[in-house]
């Protein structure tokens, strides 16, 4: 029978968390949440209810330990650090507690002190701005479901088969996706969930395909019975026809084999000669031996903030000298740019700190080390004393401003010269700015006579430029990265670094995508940092394009008017002149 005849083909755009393409049935997720029921507990019976919190904890400790044992992970590597900052939530916060406390104080039964807790920790960490942060809440919820699982005995092991199906869900959890994956699913659909979750994080680890930002999944996948995941180009496709499924099929090959034909030993550079650099994005050193494989040259983006484990919990000196110092050795000539903290007040002080009415537009960044200068003062002496030895710059996030540049480089002086007086050995990195903000815009090349090399963080250049939060669904459709307003002032920010002739790199999602990195050559991109897993389609890509198409594709679309002509605009450029180097519907699908 005709496919036609029997169901339509439908796609839905979605956000890609995770590469690779998965085909197979549907299957909606069963998450095991159970009801809890409160009710209060004799005063006499208080000490024994309080017992049965801490036995819960302690198996949850031997759960997380064993888990962490059995995958020979260590704290650096993504599932390992996952699981110790959970096991961290359990030994270390104010977590348990803090249920414990409410168990004394309400004399009310541990499970319900379990949830009260949990939702409220969950509800602080939601409001947070930093968007890193504010998705660590489902680590919470892991906990809190692990305490829950203990405390009744109840197995939290999956009873249905996943395997080689597409598993739907709302939302997942971290553990979730730890326990998927002894079943290889073919791909992960979810309605909700951010590239920097760490859920997406263990989905890219596993190397499952892994889609989000879909509405109303239910509805969507109501009578599907087959599914296809697009995880490069960000596209979900309800009931594929058989070409389809055929096409998919032929995609997969081409990704898994796609690593192998890029001669990593040549730098990247398009087809007439004109060479690109490609960097990577990471924030451990374990990361890097794979990014180096796929013709990494160096790091571009190191994100200090990584190594604050929780709120409050800012490193040492020292420690921090040792973590720059192991990023710094793996990655050798090449270099690492370690972009100080990019953090908002809470995350910085910890728990207590009352959240600011605004919090994205409020004392974060770069504002914030200059406002609180003891915390930026440790941290640049130690990027100084790591730098001494190794090949390391230092990036400022989110400037505005010259004068944030000048008042940053008073207080990098003042520490180098601090350090030679004690007889510290001390490195000089070069100073770089961030440019992800209107106002650095508009002055882009005043601040790049102030830098030696500058970035240009495209993910919050949308957001602020538009005003629009990526990460709120309610609002998707305003995220335009094709906007004419950020195409301009893309190219603003790059003619700026050219006239001074410093270095400048662009980082975000759009120098990690096949469909915008075209435009960006144009635009004058000539360095690109971006996600482990996008570099060496980005190299396959570049090394089959010309220099010269991607400016008269830029010219093209210099008038343009609105987000959906340039994106029009390019999709028929791409059809015609390079259609062969796209995953298969990534010209089909909507951007954003």
């Amino acid at each position: 029978m005709d496919d036609a005849a029997v169901k339509s083909e439908r796609r839905f755009p979605a956000l890609a968390v995770s590469r690779g393409i998965g085909i197979g049935p549907v299957v909606f997720y069963d998450n095991g949440d159970r009801s809890i029921r409160q009710y209060t507990i004799d005063t006499a019976k208080i000490e024994r209810e309080v017992e049965r919190l801490h036995e819960a904890v302690h198996v949850c400790r031997a759960q997380l330990n064993s888990l962490i044992a059995a995958d020979e992970s260590t704290p650096e590597d993504p599932l390992g650090s996952i699981l110790n900052l959970q096991l961290l939530i359990l030994e270390q916060s104010s977590f348990v507690e803090n249920i414990n406390n409410f168990v004394y104080a309400k004399r009310i039964n541990v499970e319900w002190a379990v949830k009260t807790v949990s939702d409220e920790y969950v509800r602080k960490q939601s409001s947070v701005a930093d968007t890193h942060l504010r998705e660590k809440r489902l680590d919470i919820e892991d906990v809190c479901a692990r305490i829950l699982a203990a405390l009744d005995g109840s197995d939290r092991s999956i009873k249905t088969s996943y395997t080689g199906a597409i598993v739907i869900a709302h939302e997942l959890r971290p553990s979730s996706v730890i326990d998927l994956v002894k079943s290889r699913p073919a791909g992960l659909i979810t309605e909700r969930g951010g590239w920097t979750s760490h859920t997406s994080i263990l989905a890219r680890e596993f190397m499952m395909p892994m889609v989000s930002g879909v509405r109303d999944l239910k509805t969507v996948m109501s009578g599907a019975a087959k599914v296809i995941v697009d995880g490069e180009s960000g596209m979900v496709i309800v009931d594929p026809d058989s070409s389809t499924v055929r096409r998919y099929d032929e995609f997969k090959q081409e990704v898994a084999s796609e690593c192998v034909e890029v001669n990593t030993e040549l730098r990247s550079e398009t087809l007439d000669g004109r060479q690109i650099t490609i960097r990577a994005n990471v924030d451990i050193p374990e990361a890097y031996h794979l990014a180096r494989q796929f013709g990494a040259e160096g790091i571009g983006l190191f994100r200090s903030e990584s190594l604050i484990s929780k709120p409050g919990s800012i490193p040492t000196e020292d420690e921090q000298v040792t973590a720059y110092e192991q990023i710094a050795a793996v990655v050798g000539e090449a270099g690492v740019r370690i972009r100080t903290f990019d953090v908002g007040l809470d995350r910085l002080r910890g728990n207590g700190t009352p959240v600011e009415i605004n919090p994205s537009l409020g004392l974060r960044s770069i504002r914030l080390s200059l406002y609180e200068q003891d915390h930026f003062r440790t941290q640049i002496r130690a990027i100084l004393r790591a730098s001494a030895n190794y090949r390391i710059d230092l990036l400022l996030p989110m400037v505005a401003g010259v004068s944030e540049v000048l008042q940053a480089r008073a207080i990098i002086d003042e520490e180098q010269s601090s350090l030679e007086k004690s007889g510290i050995p001390a490195g000089t990195p070069l100073i770089g700015a961030m440019i992800e903000v209107p106002s650095g815009i508009f002055v882009s090349r005043e601040i790049a006579r102030k830098v030696d090399f500058m970035a240009l963080g495209t993910n919050d250049l949308v957001q602020y430029l538009l005003a629009v939060d990526r990460d709120n669904d309610a609002v998707s459709d305003w995220y335009q990265t094709l906007h004419p307003a950020v195409i301009r002032s893309i190219k603003q920010v790059l003619d700026a670094a050219t006239a001074v002739g410093i270095p400048m790199l662009v980082c975000g999602e759009m120098a990690g995508s096949p469909f915008y990195v075209p435009l960006l050559i144009g635009l004058g991109a000539t360095e690109l940092s971006m996600n482990v897993n996008s570099i060496s389609h980005i190299r396959r890509l570049i090394s089959g394009i010309t220099s010269e198409e991607t400016f008269e594709l830029a010219r093209m679309i210099e008038n343009s008017e609105t987000s959906d002509e340039i994106e029009s605009q390019m999709r028929g450029f791409y059809t015609l002149h390079w259609q062969n180097l796209f995953p298969h519907g990534l010209l089909e699908a909507k951007h954003r």
